[in-house]
């Protein structure tokens, strides 16, 4: 998720505004990383910097009048004054203390605006919480850090952001692990450039938080399957929330195409009246759940294409609307139900499995 304004690099850093873009330099002798947004209907012109690797952001606030930017801290606290010049490369300028006795030099070169966070994605390090084990085979439980965030009347949030990093030395392994880092890692940056577009979009009481775990559901030989879950707030209507399942090759590394697994005029739907469709719907139906009321099980159907395997059977992932998505619950069933409907690589795939 990106929230500046897409930007061609470099060129939309215009020399008479100085309100748009991303630069990096320093500010005195530290780095810094800064990101400018323009004015918009009665909003000012705001931005936001960081030190170093630094996961927390200091508001900018432009003072249309003077043109100075206002520093705020996380609570909102003035903690000093901007002067700012640029033009298509470069940002020249001076930042002073509150009381003006203190004064540091600013220079920064444009980058790119989805470059913004690119220090500290680099630096962003977990810590392990925790080993877990699935089949005998071990991995690491991680947390990663992530700003303090602060709701409506001073609130904290919930704001809860782990991983996991499979034990092993393989390169498969290692690939795989580095695709788990960055998804991450990716969550925690979403998680800052909501908070920053919270603050500029709806105000200083504007609260987010975010949530995202990663959990093996499966493990064998030839394969890794991984629950990734996210909910959050970031403004709008609704928080969101939902999980996605992916399988691993543990050959390449790679995610493993499981839309080859089922007959290819049903990776997009698979019919409910199909013979496929009809046990789908049983198995909705007698689950207990959601599946015994008639508008749940007119609503819901599924794809051959969003699917994971566990030990003896197949999970379909249950599709439904928006409006109806406590209906979506997950049907499994037995590999030897669906073993017929399977094409030959799902076949070869799913021995793995049985």
């Amino acid at each position: 998720m990106t929230i500046a304004t897409a930007l061609s690099p470099l060129a939309a850093h215009a020399s008479s505004a100085c309100d748009k873009g991303a630069w990096r330099g320093t500010l005195g002798t530290s780095p810094v990383s800064i990101e400018l947004n323009p004015a918009e209907d009665e909003r000012p012109a705001m931005g936001r910097y960081y030190y170093r690797s630094s996961l927390g952001d200091l508001t900018l606030v432009r003072d249309a009048r003077t043109g100075e930017w206002q520093e705020l801290d996380a609570a909102e606290k003035l903690t000093g004054r901007l002067t700012l010049n640029c033009d298509a490369n470069t940002l020249n300028g001076e930042w002073r203390s509150v009381d003006g006795t203190k004064k540091l030099p600013i220079a920064a070169t444009a980058t790119r605006n989805d470059d913004y966070n690119a220090p500290r994605k680099i630096a962003l390090k977990p810590t392990v919480a925790k080993t877990g084990q699935i089949g005998g085979r071990r991995y690491e439980v991680l947390t990663y850090p992530v700003p303090g965030t602060i709701g409506t009347r001073g609130a904290k949030l919930d704001t809860t952001h782990g991983g996991i990093r499979l034990i092993g030395t393989t390169p498969a392994i290692t690939t795989l692990n580095a695709t788990l880092w960055g998804k991450a890692v990716d969550a925690v940056i979403d998680h800052i450039d909501c908070m920053a577009q919270g603050r500029r979009e709806r105000g200083p009481e504007a609260g987010y938080e975010s949530s995202q775990t990663q959990t093996v559901v499966a493990w064998n030989a030839a394969f890794v399957v991984v629950d990734t879950w996210n909910e959050g707030y970031c403004g709008g209507a609704h928080p969101w929330h939902g999980n996605s399942v992916t399988t691993y090759r543990l050959d390449t590394g790679a995610e493993a195409d499981v839309s080859s697994w089922v007959r290819s005029d049903w990776r997009s739907e698979i019919p409910k009246d199909s013979r496929l469709g009809k046990l789908l719907v049983k198995a909705y139906a007698d689950n207990g759940g959601n599946g015994e009321e008639a508008e749940c099980r007119d609503e819901v159907r599924w794809m051959g294409s969003s699917i994971h395997p566990e030990p003896k059977q197949l999970v379909f992932h249950t599709q439904a609307s928006y409006a109806m998505t406590p209906c979506a619950e997950d049907v499994a069933l037995p590999i030897d139900a669906v073993w017929p409907y399977l094409t030959p690589a799902g076949q070869q795939a799913l021995k793995t499995f049985r």
